[in-house]
């Protein structure tokens, strides 16, 4: 149950960044075309590209990109220890990686309180409201701490399913 309510948590924040990604392309190609035709740029443009699309392009899917098995992963070491070895570390790694998450997550959460108290904007051709944006780091920082959590308990009760990429989930699936 835990893990289904993280993975939907992990897809919707995926989906929302995958909206902003398709957003930014959309709004920086109106920009440069009335730039083009018009000689005139879209004002605000680089500040909302900026504070709102990238920073939700990065920050939000942390925790898709870990369900899915899709970060960075170098085993020179662990790929010549034995499987509970190998799960008790990628388990302690989580923990770490997790607790690392959680204390990002509580100052970036301040540091978005403060901003939204302050009614923070951004200023250059025009005044774009930011504070809204300083809330995208701690959401996407707390549900990869908590993924990471949830993925290091099924590790630690020896459920090797997390550690699974999505296309061998659907190898498995479609051989038995």
């Amino acid at each position: 149950m835990t893990g289904r309510i993280l993975g939907g948590a992990a897809n919707l924040l995926g989906f929302i960044a995958g909206a902003a990604l398709i957003l930014m392309m959309l709004h920086i190609v109106a920009d440069v075309t009335i730039r083009f035709f018009l000689t005139t740029p879209l004002h605000g443009t680089v500040e909302i590209v900026s504070t709102y699309y990238m920073v939700a392009v990065v920050f939000l899917p942390l925790a898709l990109v870990e369900r899915l098995n899709s970060h960075i992963v170098v085993e020179l070491v662990t790929q010549h220890l034995g499987q509970r070895a190998h799960d008790v570390l990628v388990a302690g790694a989580c923990v770490l990686s997790a607790a690392y998450f959680g204390a990002f997550t509580w100052q970036t959460w301040a540091d978005a309180m403060n901003k939204y108290a302050v009614g923070e904007v951004a200023l250059g051709t025009v005044a774009i409201t930011v504070w809204p944006t300083r809330f995208f780091v701690p959401i996407g920082c707390a549900v990869i701490a908590l993924y990471l959590l949830y993925k290091a308990g099924r590790l630690i009760v020896r459920d090797r399913s997390v550690l699974l990429r999505t296309d061998e989930i659907d190898d498995l699936e479609a051989h038995g």
